[in-house]
């Protein structure tokens, strides 16, 4: 609907009806500030809820047992590579390298001229490679080697070990004379293969190493890995060797250092941010998003509480003996030597100062209150936080219903003023239309 202002009364009524409007439209105003507040609030409690699930989860899993069981080995070797995970025992072992595993490796015992060439009923080389590798049903995989007068055809078992032999079957003729331990003849697997049979050229053997001794005894594997050959260790070998190697193994107490400084710092981060996020300003004129929001303030404190107060089941008893500070400005501090050597003096105690292992009826560590803590902060349905981000989303939701309702009776005052100014103006054009026939008789009787 279109209007023109002032053809009779020359006033600007758009200008007018604006300002009548930005009166009315000053309650509207301050619910849109406050919806932005609840919006800043959601936002910012959204992201300290999903903080404080990130350390709950770093904290949950450094209390399981085998955080506290970090190994470290060495190897006396470089033909001896060594994998440590996590176990409580420690200790060295000293064994020679015997063998190392080896693949079943046969090859044809005729040279052919060119990759076409017929190799039977499968067709030419090329092919009968191509057919050899597609098919997952069989345990060993097929190459051409270039001799310099024509192509042999190599056939090696996928996996290394004794038990991962090529069946020769006898079948495929050839000049050979034996049973396919070195020069024999047969086709794998009863390939109908053309080619003079197989000869052996690598037996399929296992790894072996041997503990020397006045009973000295060996272990084999089909793989140069001995997998768990100490709980939590693994060893891989790379060649035979008489001289004897030895695997150290220890506690890792700089990588358990690392996870709990780790962790530590993450809670420093968190602190920080929910300061920021409640900080109250002096003056009142501009508060952070969740100024006074008492929610906020028990979650940093609940958390705080978890990381620093005594545990009484662990001989060290305060977190601040391990490394693991308060400081007068809120943070926490960690000593990294202060803990690496409380690690070294009873590692027993320093792992009961952060978890009870999950027993039953048990004072529960550090790390155990973290988990709890984060819990009443974060957790989904009663968490401190999640409760009060659905509070904010419900004002959000509500705002946004007042703010729309308002807009509507802003739309019919408009047109209300409009209709009244339009009324205006029909009015005082039909008074001036008067005031107009008036005056011309006047003057026609002052003529006369």
């Amino acid at each position: 609907m279109s209007f023109i202002d002032g053809l009779s009364t020359g006033l600007d009524t758009t200008a007018i009806i604006d300002s009548l409007l930005a009166v009315e439209r000053i309650p509207q105003q301050r619910m849109m500030a406050r919806r932005e507040r609840s919006q800043a609030a959601s936002t910012e409690l959204n992201s300290l809820r999903t903080s404080v699930t990130s350390l709950r989860n770093a904290a949950a899993d450094l209390r399981l047992g085998s955080g506290w069981q970090q190994l470290a080995a060495t190897s006396s070797s470089e033909s001896v590579t060594v994998e440590a995970t996590t176990g409580s025992f420690t200790g060295a072992i000293t064994f020679k390298v015997d063998a190392v595993a080896s693949r079943n490796v046969v090859y044809s015992n005729t040279v052919f001229e060119s990759l076409d060439s017929n190799v039977g009923l499968r067709g030419s080389l090329a092919s009968v490679i191509e057919s050899i590798n597609s098919d997952p049903a069989l345990n060993y995989s097929a190459v051409a080697v270039n001799t310099g007068n024509g192509y042999r055809l190599q056939l090696a078992s996928d996996a290394s070990g004794v038990d991962a032999a090529i069946t020769l079957d006898g079948s495929g003729g050839g000049n050979g004379n034996g049973n396919g331990n070195g020069n024999g003849n047969g086709n794998p697997g009863g390939l109908a293969l053309d080619a003079g049979g197989f000869i052996t050229l690598t037996e399929g053997s296992d790894a072996q190493i041997t503990f020397d001794g006045l009973t000295p005894y060996s272990i084999t594997s089909s793989t140069n890995s001995f997998a768990k050959i100490m709980p939590g260790v693994s060893i891989t070998v790379s060649e035979a060797s008489a001289t004897p190697v030895t695997v150290s193994v220890e506690h890792d107490f700089e990588k358990i250092a690392d996870s709990v400084g780790e962790l530590i710092a993450q809670f420093n981060e968190l602190k920080t941010a929910m300061a920021s996020a409640t900080k109250v300003n002096p003056d009142l004129a501009e508060q952070a998003p969740l100024a006074f929001n008492t929610n906020v303030r028990r979650s940093e404190q609940g958390l705080l509480r978890a990381l620093v107060d005594p545990v009484d089941a662990s001989s060290f008893n305060a977190p601040s003996l391990v490394g693991v500070s308060l400081q007068r400005d809120g943070t926490v501090t960690f000593d990294r030597d202060k803990f690496i050597e409380a690690a070294t003096s009873d590692l027993d105690a320093l792992s009961r100062m952060f978890t009870s292992s999950f027993e039953v009826g048990a004072e529960a560590g550090v790390l155990d209150r973290m988990v709890d803590a984060a819990e009443v902060a974060a957790g989904y349905g009663t968490g401190l936080l999640y409760t009060a981000e659905e509070s904010e989303k419900a004002r959000i939701e509500s705002f946004t219903k007042q703010i729309d309702a308002f807009e509507e009776r802003l739309e019919r005052k408009e047109i209300q003023l409009r209709r009244l100014y339009s009324d205006l103006e029909v009015a005082i054009g039909g008074l001036n239309s008067q005031s107009n026939w008036l005056a011309g008789q006047l003057g026609s009787l002052q003529n006369n």
